[in-house]
């Protein structure tokens, strides 16, 4: 199990650019481009709503979470102990004695820079589990604010239910006027636009006190619409607009238009799992079909949150990470009950123990290694691939530039005569001045003096295939 004192994460990922760049795919030089027509409702643009599609795209090989950070540098040792018998001491005399390596203040320290680095782009972090209260609310509320609360504004929490869930009652703070997901799709189109502001989105989402914000689902009974991939696609084109790192929180109904969407546009899993046979059988069984719609990328990198509560079997614990081992899952963490995530009060992460604090810190952590994972994989899949040309020589296939089309010729313009050959002079050379006085080779003083190599050859690197359809009676 992770544990927050023996956390590492990698080395931070900044391409700076890349974020002011399309999450399409470019399409190859001397190629007609891919016309498809995508739904546009709400006015978004379809340039918006095809920024966010194809996040499925992922390569193929296993994800891991965390390198070495570099001790020798990190503040995370070098800043004075606040925690323990050291911290005391210093806060008491005055020292500044650092705490030490393996300590759960320095792992602590290391889960918040890990946090803090540099994302090569916007990305979102679906929580998902089919059974009703395995805490997929708590979650994102709590993941949300710890996010936030050292990363700043940009990240949201989204209430992704078809029907209108929870998230906005369940939220530390709310607001006079609490508009919700429908108020923000009546005004998309005004969002996405040139004109719009960076602070009009402000007025829909409420601002907690940890810096991140919440777009609560519409709960009024009277109201006939449901979310579905439309009004998802149209949300994700406004927040992606505006914001940095969108939580997204789902409903129970894999069928539902609402929950593909946010499952095929996540860069990472979260699946909160309270310690329960009933609960582990329904998060094992979407967690399969996942596989088998060919989403096996994120089952590999998704984050198994595994929680003892009151009604728990802590014997259980072994027998889910087995079977959850054989679908590809690499990542479980531990966290602590919490009993206002079972209430039903509003959560604030500040009258969270500190243990739970610790805990979810590091949750956080990895969620924003993986984050860096996914985009930079999702970012190496869509640059331009050359087009590949079969040679005579070789059947391997090798990269050449297309040919130019021949000008056409214009029959009432009379063609400019051929040059003529120039003349060809021959030389007499007398052997014998080549054997008593050989000559130097003659040598390009534009030549490099090191040895030319020809530059490899490369085969085309294979494309994913595309995840299959939802749709279970297809």
């Amino acid at each position: 199990m992770a544990d927050i004192a023996d956390y590492n994460h990698e080395p931070t990922v900044d391409p700076r650019r890349l974020r002011l760049r399309t999450n399409r795919p470019a399409e190859p030089e001397g190629h007609e481009p891919v016309t498809e027509e995508i739904p546009d409702p709400y006015g978004v643009g379809v340039d918006a709503l095809a920024a966010a599609e194809g996040q499925s795209v992922r390569a193929s090989a296993p994800t891991t979470h965390g390198s070495l950070f570099d001790e020798a540098t990190s503040p995370a040792l070098t800043r004075p102990a606040q925690w323990g018998w050291r911290g005391r001491l210093n806060a008491a005399l005055g020292t500044k004695m650092a705490p030490k390596q393996d300590s759960t203040e320095t792992g602590y320290r290391a889960a918040i820079e890990a946090i803090q680095r540099t994302l090569p782009g916007s990305g979102v972090v679906t929580v998902v589990n089919t059974k009703g209260g395995a805490g997929k609310t708590p979650t994102s509320i709590t993941l949300g604010a710890t996010l936030g609360k050292h990363r700043g504004r940009g990240v949201v929490a989204v209430d992704m239910s078809e029907s209108g869930g929870t998230l906005g009652i369940r939220a530390a703070r709310t607001t006079d006027v609490e508009r919700t997901t429908w108020d923000m799709l009546g005004n998309a189109s005004r969002l996405v636009s040139a004109e719009a502001e960076a602070g009009e989105l402000a007025s829909y989402l409420r601002l907690q006190p940890t810096h991140d914000e919440i777009l609560a689902g519409d709960t009024d009974a009277s109201y006939d619409g449901i979310l579905g991939k439309d009004e998802c696609a149209a949300l994700g084109a406004v927040l992606r607009r505006h914001r940095d790192l969108l939580i997204v929180d789902t409903a129970i109904t894999p069928q539902a238009e609402a929950w593909q969407w946010a499952v095929h546009n996540a860069d990472v899993l979260v699946v909160p799992l309270p310690m329960r046979r009933d609960m582990a059988q329904h998060a094992h069984a979407m967690l399969e079909g996942l596989v088998k719609r060919g989403l096996d990328h994120l089952v590999r990198s998704a984050i198994v949150l595994l929680c003892v509560t009151p009604e728990s079997d802590p014997n259980l614990e072994s027998a889910i990470v087995d079977e959850f081992d054989a679908l590809g899952v690499q990542t479980y963490v531990r966290v602590p009950f919490e009993p206002v995530f079972a209430s039903g009060e509003r959560i604030t992460l500040e009258t969270l123990s500190q243990t739970s604090i610790i805990a979810w810190t590091n949750v956080a952590a990895m969620v924003t290694d993986a984050l860096a994972e996914a985009i930079s994989d999702r970012r190496v899949w869509q640059r331009p691939q050359p087009i590949p040309v079969a040679t005579e020589e070789s059947e391997t296939p090798t990269f050449m530039p297309e040919e130019p089309e021949p000008t056409p010729i214009d029959p009432a313009v009379e063609p400019d005569p051929a040059p003529e050959p120039e003349p060809v002079f021959f030389v007499t050379v007398d052997p014998a001045a080549l054997t008593d006085s050989p000559a130097e080779p003659a040598v390009d003083d534009a030549a490099p003096d090191t040895e030319v190599h020809q530059p490899p050859v490369h085969s085309r690197r294979p494309q994913p295939p595309q995840p299959s359809s939802f749709n279970p009676y297809a």
